[in-house]
């Protein structure tokens, strides 16, 4: 499976915490903890939603080849220059079955069933993961080549395709090419996917394609007039995951024509969209934009890009402008206003639209994709970087959990990034599990100092945690945990990683949290740290279903026994050191998956548990005193 790995990373706190500023990381890939069935990029793709459709542009098209044929065309050439004989290569292959893409996307939801729009009548796809369970002695040059097509006749040439790839050791910005040529030796290349990158892409960037991605390129300048034209899909990759094309076209440019890729609402910048925001966490700028191409022949004058925000009950809550000028053909824009907010701003949700005028407005080719969406709440008993319930458009959603390791099946932490602008007490935190979770598995809420996190890769000392949470059917049942606090913890301005961790009893009870994968998230505003083989902290690049709670009312968890910390977590040579609150009697006892009691003592203050003479697995650690027992698992590597 393959991951990010920050050589990134808690300051231990207590009830008030203050956390550090959020560093960014050095990015390091690479591949492990092979688990088919649940996500392994963990980054995001641009959600399909946002991206373009081309369907105007195809609406004459003088070549078309949608791979209906049941094989690769006759006449094309399909070779992978690179690749060794006697080891697996990487070939475009013939399918009609969408969902047969799967088996390379390793389980990751938004990108197991290719979306292109006639993918289940035939399309091509080239698998770079090739089941391989390490990563190729070498790299791949799969290289697709079309036969001979006509263009004599075109003063313009527009290559328009669905398709849906995804990458891991190389930028597909650069080494995912078009290719045309007019003889079948010289080639100039164009770049489909020009925001496709590996390590820590911001959005709308990311290791993931839309699915379907719409790719339009304007390959006039070789193409146009020309009675032979070949395209050639070049692909240079190490260990990736698969690339799929269908529903190939070329046309003419549109002698006028834009598109908007996607909206953008923040209250923090930096490319992090919280899906709910109390009111107390805005600070007076919120951020508007989006971005959008030039995809037509001539420039777009006096080009201006309109964000205008539309309150609960109607009516403009506040708005952003932006005077982009001139842009020219195959131009980019971006935009990123900061807006003064007005005050008395109501709860409820709120949605951007994001529009566009320009002196060609009645020259459009095809008005219908001129404008995007984003909507975001305002609760102040919630604060979530997730927008599931929210977005108004589709959502794209994954998940991970215990079983999504081979190696980490306890231990795993899910984590969200929080900017805290205003002090704000936290009662407990809120997580969405998928339908497969199983009763018995244990979740504990916890909050975390982002340095800590990011710099240090330390999870085991938290800022806030809480008792451990065992799930029930009712609790899969409902879909949702809320999981309490046993004092409310006050965080101080700064910036938090909050989240759950998560056991499986060593994979006899699995859990997962839901993953929304609807809107690009920068790398590290979500992260996961696992204790496996390979143990640290990963980037997801979504943003976990996990919540801060901040309504009181939810009650703090009663201390059934003596709250006590226990150290290392996990202990790989079997010593764990228990501490408690305070120096009164306790009684300790140690107890395996199968609750049968393997060890017994007494202590006062501190004792050291040895575990040495035990097998690897999840122990239970049972303090008692003369209110009560409290339950802790240690994970013995």
């Amino acid at each position: 499976m393959k991951k990010t790995l920050l050589s990134l990373p808690l300051l231990v706190g207590s009830v008030a915490v203050v956390a550090q500023s959020a560093g960014t990381g050095n990015a390091t890939d690479y591949k492990g903890h092979v688990k088919q069935h649940l996500p392994g990029s963990f980054t995001t793709p641009a959600p399909s939603h946002l991206t373009p459709s081309f369907d105007a542009l195809r609406a004459a098209p003088f070549w078309t080849e949608d791979f209906s044929g049941g094989a690769v065309p006759a006449g094309w050439t399909n070779m992978d220059n690179l690749t060794p004989l006697g080891t697996d290569s990487v070939y475009f292959q013939w399918s009609n079955d969408p969902t047969a893409v799967g088996v390379a996307a390793l389980g990751y939801t938004a990108s197991s069933t290719f979306g292109a729009t006639s993918a289940s009548n035939g399309y091509l796809w080239a698998n770079s993961d090739r089941g391989l369970t390490q990563a190729p002695g070498t790299d791949h040059l799969t290289e697709l080549t079309t036969g001979p097509i006509d263009c004599s006749a075109q003063p313009t040439v527009l290559f328009t395709m669905e398709s849906l790839i995804g990458v891991f050791d190389y930028n597909a910005n650069t080494n995912v090419k078009l290719q045309v040529s007019n003889d079948g030796s010289t080639w100039t290349d164009f770049f489909p996917f020009p925001c496709l990158e590996t390590g820590t892409a911001a959005p709308p960037c990311s290791r993931w394609s839309a699915n379907p991605q719409g790719v339009a390129l304007d390959i006039t300048s070789v193409a146009a007039n020309q009675a032979t034209v070949y395209l050639r899909f070049q692909w240079l990759g190490g260990w990736e995951y698969f690339w799929a094309i269908d529903d190939l076209a070329l046309s003419n440019v549109p002698d006028y024509g834009r598109v908007m890729d996607y909206g953008y609402v923040s209250h923090v910048g930096g490319g992090t969209e919280f899906g709910t925001i109390p009111r107390p966490q805005l600070s007076s700028t919120f951020f508007l934009g989006g971005q959008l191409r030039n995809i037509g022949v001539n420039p777009q004058t006096n080009l201006v890009m309109t964000a205008t925000v539309t309150a609960p009950g109607g009516g403009t809550a506040f708005s952003a402008t932006y005077n982009a000028g001139t842009v020219n053909p195959g131009d980019t824009v971006t935009m990123e206003e900061a807006v003064t907010l007005p005050g008395g701003l109501a709860e409820g949700v709120y949605t951007m639209n994001l529009t566009v005028t320009s002196s060609e407005d009645a020259l459009e080719d095809d008005p219908s994709d001129d404008s995007a969406e984003r909507t975001f709440a305002l609760n102040d008993l919630t604060y979530a970087l997730d927008g599931l319930g929210v977005h108004s458009a589709p959502e794209v959603t994954s998940a991970i959990g215990t079983a999504t390791f081979t190696d980490a099946t306890d231990n795993v932490f899910c984590l969200n990034y929080f900017r805290i602008n205003q002090a704000v007490d936290v009662f407990g935190i809120t997580v969405d599990i998928t339908a497969n979770s199983t009763e018995g598995a244990l979740l504990v809420a916890s909050i975390h100092d982002s340095t800590a996190v990011l710099d240090n890769d330390d999870v085991f000392n938290p800022l806030a945690t809480s008792l451990d949470h065992t799930l029930t059917a009712a609790d899969v049942a409902a879909g949702i945990v809320t999981i309490p606090f046993t004092t409310a913890a006050n965080l101080q301005p700064g910036a938090y990683y909050a989240g759950v961790e998560l056991f499986s009893n060593t994979g006899a009870n699995d859990v997962a949290v839901v993953d929304d994968a609807t809107v690009p998230q920068p790398s590290i505003a979500a992260v996961i740290n696992i204790q496996g083989s390979q143990p640290g902290t990963y980037t997801n690049g979504n943003a976990f279903a996990v919540r801060l709670a901040l309504d009181p009312s939810i009650g703090m968890s009663e201390v059934a026994g003596p709250e006590f910390s226990m150290f290392p977590n996990p202990t790989n040579d079997g010593l764990v050191q228990v501490v408690t609150s305070n120096t009164e009697n306790h009684s300790i006892e140690v107890l395996n998956t199968l609750g049968q009691s393997l060890w017994t003592g007494r202590f006062t203050g501190r004792t050291t548990v040895d575990l040495g003479s035990y097998a690897s697995g999840m122990y239970t650690i049972r303090v008692s005193n003369a209110t009560g027992t409290t339950t802790r698992l240690v994970n013995r590597r």
